[in-house]
């Protein structure tokens, strides 16, 4: 009996060893090397899915597809003609690989979002089965880019960018080009910030403003456009666009107006800043010092640097400021008080009495002024005194000889 059931029981142990190498020799896989996938929502996905029989006998591999309703979501094969399909069969040989696509279309009412598809593969005894997710990002249709139209008008400027103080023109001679086979009138427009003027005028006649110019078949024009900020404008950069227009064609230049401050150079006499004192005509004596007190100020909005000061005078007459320069002078408006330059004038020590012009001038870097003054120049009172010792001499030389007459 021992013997009968060790052989019973090694042919039960090769059936199952057979059973069991049989069945360890199936195997398929089943795959796609895009997993994730970013779509339009006015396209379709077409994904390739491999299959392959790893095994040792043919297989009948089911297809099966879950996922969001509505994507008409198939399987289909990779050779055409197109055919949708359930189940694929395979040889065995590991080195063969079978393509299908798996196809999807969002539907119309589809939002942006991530969709999930879940894809099966299974032997036709259901005995194996693999899955593979797929990740749909659906995402907004991105507007295209509209490709400019090609204009036949060309434009440009030397200098595009122009800093002025406030209150002065901001002037651009611009280049218009029509590249066009036929002679066209172009019109000019332009686009400036509020309360601002602009007008165009041709380059050479300034006192003309135009609103259009005509401009010969492949041949250029320059026109002068002109800017003016209102009074009180703020120091900063405005944009500027220059634009020409004929028939379809349109173009256009930015341009650039850097308003920098108002300089404004002021000088008065002391009767003129205070109410009292000297005026513009002063008196003086030949070869004496007089004193002159000269009121300097900024009316304008950005600080006077580097202010000197020179005099234009007869000759052989003195003139010094005290102080001889000055680094900068803020706006009037910030300091409220103007700046005191003491002027000391001399005349000629021999100077004849009489009316004589003597100006004075402040110069910054940014601007300049001028100031008259009518000096009169009286003789001293030493040449007076001689005068009157002269009379008298000449008078008692009279009167002796009128004495030594009367006693003859």
């Amino acid at each position: 009996m021992g013997t009968r059931f060790k052989v019973r029981w090694l042919c039960v142990s090769l059936l199952l060893a057979s059973f069991l190498g049989l069945a360890a020799e199936r195997s398929f896989r089943f795959y796609t090397e895009y997993p994730t996938i970013s779509l339009a929502p006015d396209r379709e996905l077409s994904l390739d899915v491999v299959l392959q029989n790893l095994g040792t006998e043919p297989e009948t591999i089911l297809l099966k597809v879950e996922g969001p309703a509505g994507w008409n979501a198939r399987f289909e094969t990779s050779s055409y003609p197109v055919m949708q399909i359930g189940a694929v069969y395979l040889l065995p040989d590991p080195e063969k690989r079978t393509t299908i696509r798996f196809k999807a279309k969002p539907p119309t009412e589809a939002k942006t979002g991530t969709y999930t598809f879940t894809l099966t593969a299974s032997t036709e005894d259901g005995k194996l089965t693999q899955t593979v997710n797929v990740q749909v990002l659906l995402q907004a249709t991105q507007a295209e880019e509209e490709t400019p139209k090609e204009t036949k008008l060309v434009l440009s400027v030397t200098y595009p960018s122009v800093a002025n103080p406030a209150g002065k023109d901001f002037t651009y001679d611009i280049t218009i080009r029509n590249q066009a086979d036929t002679e066209r009138v172009v019109e000019l427009r332009a686009q400036v910030p509020l309360f601002w003027r602009a007008y165009f005028t041709p380059r050479w006649q300034t006192d003309t403003r135009i609103t259009s110019i005509k401009i010969a078949a492949n041949s250029s024009e320059t026109v002068r456009f002109v800017v003016t900020p209102p009074v009180g404008v703020e120091d900063g950069e405005y944009p500027l666009v220059f634009l020409a227009q004929a028939d379809e064609d349109t173009a256009s230049l930015d341009l650039k107006a850097v308003v920098t401050g108002t300089y404004d150079l002021r000088l008065a006499s002391e009767a003129e800043a205070t109410g009292q004192g000297d005026t513009r005509n002063i008196r003086a004596v030949e070869g004496r010092e007089r004193t002159f007190t000269l009121y300097l100020w900024n009316a304008g909005t950005a600080p006077l640097t580097n202010v000197t000061f020179y005099a234009t005078k007869p000759a052989g007459w003195e003139v010094t400021f005290v102080p001889e320069k000055l680094d900068e002078v803020q706006p009037f408006s910030l300091v409220q008080k103007p700046e005191k330059i003491t002027v000391k004038i001399k005349p000629a020590s021999r100077a004849i009495p009489g009316d004589y012009n003597v100006s004075l001038i402040a110069t910054a870097t940014q601007d300049s002024e001028e100031m008259d003054l009518r000096v009169t120049v009286g003789a001293s009172m030493g040449w007076g005194w001689i005068g009157v010792g002269v009379v008298v001499v000449v008078v008692a030389g009279l009167t002796g000889i009128f004495v030594r007459l009367g006693r003859r």
